[in-house]
């Protein structure tokens, strides 16, 4: 999981120079929610690129709660987008009530 997880980072991370890919792609490897938190544009990336499973592999699933804001999931395009997040963050966040 860990190279493919690598991958996909440094797929979702094109647009940025490779030093600086490489530098985030160890930060949200070693401390995923952290970064998330402290930078909108690679969680939203994150968002854009993984799949689900992927997300609550690498931050769990009460922190992908806690991410999904209504600040970020509104910075989400397609609009279908938005509402799969919306709606994902309302049933698990039944769970953890």
């Amino acid at each position: 999981m860990q190279i493919e997880l690598h991958t996909k980072l440094k797929a979702m991370l094109w647009d940025i120079p490779e030093d600086k890919r490489l530098e985030i792609i160890d930060k949200i490897i070693s401390d995923p929610v952290e970064t998330f938190r402290n930078d909108d544009q690679i969680f939203i990336k994150a968002l854009n690129s993984l799949k689900w499973y992927e997300l609550i592999r690498l931050v769990g699933t009460q922190n992908l709660v806690n991410l999904l804001t209504d600040t970020t999931i509104q910075k989400l395009f397609p609009v279908q987008r938005r509402t799969y997040y919306i709606n994902a963050r309302r049933l698990l966040s039944k769970y953890f009530e």
